[in-house]
């Protein structure tokens, strides 16, 4: 867990890897032990409302890309879509009366910073690297380990690495927000980004001291 304060307010970030089964449960176990005021999600508004339409759960279909990622994933235990540490969000705050506010970019805001950030350059590399995904090998050493990895590598340009940092600073600005409205916040994050959302919150803290 990952601490932070914002506008007075106490942010707790769980770092989630997407996917794993196993995730969803301690997702579920955090948010009934801390019982936040509020719970924010690494996702954007779209997703949240996709979230919460269980009939289309099945009609998601993985990209060469997504598989690669599920089947190195399965390593570490059983893997589903939607990932299972956002469903448990969703259900626990569900049962539990919590607001839980997606804080990723909306689709026309990531429409807009993908173009702004992303090349052809970055591009013809990431089609190359995605062909050869199933020759590769990562680090399974742990979960945390592998996404950790596949970030960095499926990230590697110039152009994905910002579009990645204007994420983790829109998710930082996200809950500033929240902490203006909620004294206790616990925020479920991809654990890929969550570090970055938590030294963002960190150093706009210092500067406002």
């Amino acid at each position: 867990m990952i601490r932070a304060r914002a506008d007075g307010a106490e942010i707790a970030i769980l770092p989630a890897v997407k996917g794993l089964v196993s995730e969803g449960d301690a997702v579920a176990a955090a948010i009934r032990e801390h019982m936040p005021d509020a719970v924010g999600i690494s996702i954007s508004r779209e997703e949240l409302d996709a979230l919460r339409d269980k009939s289309i759960y099945g009609d998601y279909e993985m990209s060469s890309l997504e598989e690669a990622y599920a089947e190195n994933l399965s390593s570490f235990g059983e893997v589903e879509l939607p990932s299972p540490s956002y469903v448990s969000a969703l259900e626990a705050c569900e049962e539990l009366g919590i607001p839980i506010i997606p804080l990723d970019m909306n689709d026309a805001e990531y429409t807009e910073a993908y173009c702004q950030n992303i090349k052809a350059a970055d591009m013809v590399r990431d089609t190359f690297f995605s062909r050869g995904i199933g020759r590769r090998r990562f680090d399974l050493s742990s979960p945390l380990a592998f996404v950790k990895d596949w970030d960095r590598r499926v990230n590697r340009t110039k152009g994905f690495r910002r579009l990645q940092r204007e994420r983790e600073k829109h998710m930082a600005v996200a809950l500033r927000n929240m902490g203006r409205r909620y004294g206790r916040i616990l925020a479920v994050v991809e654990a890929e980004r969550a570090e970055g959302v938590g030294n963002i919150l960190t150093r706009e803290r210092g500067n406002d001291d």
